[in-house]
């Protein structure tokens, strides 16, 4: 779970949550604009790298669905789901779906968690 805020310069600013046995943890991420629209960069704290990201649909008011992309050692992949609420429609969820596995993902790694129970921390 997270909230995406777009800044007046056009990158955003991503906080999100992950709910863990002792409580919430909190991960910040800085998504830089690039000269193609769509297209962003942020720097992975994880791999200690840029990596690309390309909002590949959006409605504009409901979700946004991007892929995450960087070949370091190995390709790197991830498709992510973005909504402005909790909870999305199944219309939306099905076309997350859909793309992943037309990226080649497995059904078995496709998944869509509730959202993060008690997060974020009051």
């Amino acid at each position: 779970m997270g909230i995406i805020t777009i800044l007046p310069s056009g990158n955003v600013n991503l906080t999100m949550w992950e709910a863990l046995s002792v409580g919430c943890l909190t991960k910040f991420y800085q998504y830089n604009t690039t000269s193609v629209p769509g297209q962003f960069v942020y720097f992975s704290t994880r791999h200690n790298m840029v990596k690309d990201v390309t909002v590949v649909d959006t409605n504009y008011t409901e979700y946004a669905l991007a892929l995450k992309y960087k070949n370091f050692n190995r390709e790197y992949t991830q498709v992510a789901l973005y909504g402005r609420s909790p909870r999305v429609r199944m219309h939306v969820i099905q076309k997350f779906k859909a793309f992943a596995l037309s990226r080649g993902f497995p059904r078995a790694s496709i998944l869509t968690p509730p959202p993060a129970a008690n997060c974020p921390p009051s």
